[in-house]
């Protein structure tokens, strides 16, 4: 298991569009790293970003499918084909040496773009009024299982981790994330509670 992701997980950053200068956009340096594993097919890519990036960085699988023929016209991953018996020709995706610096200088020296802040939770609780305490903390309660889910799902990979500093700082991230989301949703239930009760 490379990092923290998993399949149909809520995940608290968005896919960003911002490009570099060079063009490319996160997800496609996002492709490049998972490249880095050694060669693998579009299918392949989807489930290693599943288990893997997928909490923080989740690309839609025609996303992924959309953007490996730009990687291949711009030099930085090389596609070959293989042939196969009643069925479609399977197309794997290798990272050139072009791919690897491309890569390796966007991590290293390229700024970091904002994160996005789009909050359904948070709109409709700020006009909350409108529905009432019930419908809340409904929104609340399914919030605060997501987070449970994802804390019990990184707490398991690492469990089974090896020694990988820097994907383990990543479910860090996504571990305290996760626990500050049920602090707050433990408390804006009891708040929504007593509200409640005075209506």
């Amino acid at each position: 298991m490379h990092g923290v992701g998993g399949s149909g997980t809520y995940s608290p950053i968005e896919t960003s569009p911002d490009k570099t200068e060079r063009g490319l956009t996160p997800t496609e340096y996002a492709v490049l790293g998972l490249l880095t594993w050694g060669e693998q097919s579009g299918y392949d890519l989807q489930k290693s970003a599943e288990q893997s990036v997928g909490y923080f960085w989740t690309p839609a699988k025609s996303r992924i499918y959309a953007i490996l023929p730009r990687l291949v016209e711009a030099g930085l991953v090389r596609r070959r084909e293989i042939v196969q018996s009643g069925r479609p020709n399977k197309q794997l995706y290798r990272l050139t040496k072009a791919g690897e610096e491309e890569l390796r200088d966007w991590i290293a020296e390229h700024p970091l773009s904002p994160e996005t802040s789009r909050n359904s939770l948070l709109v409709k609780l700020f006009f909350g009024e409108l529905a009432g305490p019930e419908a809340m903390l409904r929104h609340i309660r399914q919030r605060r299982a997501e987070a449970e889910q994802l804390k019990a799902e990184i707490e398991a990979i690492d469990a089974e981790a090896r020694d990988d500093l820097y994907p383990k700082l990543t479910r860090l991230y996504g571990l305290e994330y996760a626990k500050a989301i049920i602090r707050w949703a433990k408390k804006a239930e009891r708040a929504l509670a007593e509200a409640e009760v005075r209506t």
